[in-house]
């Protein structure tokens, strides 16, 4: 197991169903030296007890056939609870029709009987790892909102304070500015100031989700824009060193002969970037860097609600590496990662900024096509496969790596389950008649 996936289960919560006391003691045994807790369940009767009591686990590990309850039946319980919960199964060779079933029910991940105890370890960490991260976020945005919050200061104490860069201004403008403000910007004194900027507000760095206009030349005009709204505003702005830094501001208006406004702003660079990491980890898939399920689940809810409320037409394609198995088998898993990545690559540069390619799972992807029909998709794809096709994808691969897609287009009555299901079976089609193909549905 690679570091980082040790590092992942020291996180993770496990709840572990097993009817066979032998094989749930030893399992959990092992899964205990590595998780941050394991609670066992001896059927689905108790682990559903025990997941509505506790529910703080980040994963369910539960054998198919079990007394009282059996999997599939948690498996649809717990679905019902949680729909995207991380579920994996351990399962029997002869058992493939409850492993089809469970596959339906949107099991995460599964591991054959008797148990692979290192790959459990694996799929464990790996199904898990979205959840995990997500909740380290939430942790940590809450973190960061304290954080700010501390370091906005009261109107009493923000002149004495050496933490944030802080300027005091009236309607005729700045008339106080602290020493680190000053050092910021490389200036000696409030003089060099209004010589060499103006107002604080030309300092601003114009970018997406930072807050900038070239209309303000006061304090008077920011201060009301900062009273007016209910969110936190966000600015850029760039040392005398060229080193640029994020700021939260927040404007102060206190009346003493007159109205004076005390613009703070407290530097939260280390936060927000340590933020941002954790909101790219939980949208991305590790190996490829592209979306993972999570995130394409999540935005394909979103192009449903603004399709049917602009009348735009999308559609979504699935697609899979035909006998990739073999790649692997034949070549290594270091080669098979290679392809992965490499086509992920491909079909990224095919495709616009506005289209969205996620990786499904495995050796499984997906894309969004924005306001696209199904006559333009099925083109833009079957020229995508051509292309897939004609490129080498990893060194030392004797014959070209092929992929099968299936292709459908939104329609209004649809849910998206209605959705995802018609691709899967175009997908099944494509796979079915040969592979090498594009089926539309």
């Amino acid at each position: 197991m690679t570091k980082e996936e040790i590092e992942l289960l020291k996180s993770i919560q496990v709840l572990y169903v097993e009817d066979e006391l032998d094989i749930q003691k030893i399992t959990a045994d092992v899964l205990s030296s590595v998780c941050k807790k394991v609670v066992c369940a001896n059927n689905g009767v108790e682990a559903l007890e025990l997941f509505d009591a506790d529910g703080d686990f980040d994963i369910i590990v539960t054998d198919i056939n079990m007394p009282k309850m059996d999997g599939i039946t948690l498996i649809k319980k717990i679905r019902e609870r949680d729909n995207t919960f991380p579920i994996t199964i351990t399962t029997a060779h002869t058992e493939v029709h409850f492993l089809q079933e469970s596959i339906d029910l949107g099991v995460n991940g599964y591991t054959l009987k008797p148990i692979d105890l290192k790959k459990l370890m694996k799929t464990v960490a790996k199904v898990s790892e979205g959840r995990v991260l997500r909740k380290k976020l939430e942790i940590f945005n809450s973190e960061l909102i304290q954080k700010v919050k501390e370091q906005t200061f009261e109107l009493h104490s923000i002149l004495d304070s050496q933490e944030s860069l802080i300027a005091v201004s009236n309607i005729d403008g700045i008339h106080t500015i602290n020493k680190r403000f000053l050092d910021f910007l490389g200036l000696n004194s409030l003089d060099d100031l209004k010589k060499e900027i103006g107002s604080i507000c030309n300092i601003f760095i114009k970018e997406d989700g930072y807050y900038f206009s070239e209309n303000l030349n006061d304090m008077c005009c920011l201060a009301n824009i900062d009273h007016t709204t209910n969110s936190d505003i966000f600015v850029k702005m760039k040392n005398f060193a060229g080193i640029i830094s994020i700021f939260k501001l927040n404007v102060n208006i206190y009346e003493y002969n007159g109205t004076h406004f005390i613009l703070s702003l407290s530097d939260i660079t280390s936060l927000k970037s340590e933020s941002d990491l954790l909101q790219y980890q939980a949208n991305h898939d590790s190996l490829t860097q592209i979306y993972n399920r999570q995130y394409f689940n999540s935005f394909i809810k979103t192009e449903i609600s603004r399709s049917l409320r602009y009348s735009h037409l999308f559609s979504i394609a699935m697609f899979d590496i035909d006998h990739f198995k073999n790649v692997n088998d034949t070549y290594g898993h270091d080669i098979g990662d290679e392809v992965l990545k490499n086509i992920s690559t491909i079909v990224k540069t095919y495709l616009r900024d506005t289209d969205i390619l996620a990786r499904w799972g495995g050796e499984e992807f997906m894309i969004l096509l924005a306001e696209t029909p199904i006559s333009e998709a099925f083109t833009k794809i079957e020229q995508l496969r051509k292309h897939i096709e004609a490129s080498t994808l990893a060194p030392n691969l004797k014959e070209p790596v092929t992929v099968s897609f299936g292709v459908t287009e939104f329609m209004i009555s649809d849910t998206k389950a209605e959705l995802l299901k018609r691709v899967d079976i175009a997908l099944y089609q494509a796979k079915n008649s040969g592979r090498n193909q594009v089926v539309k549905i």
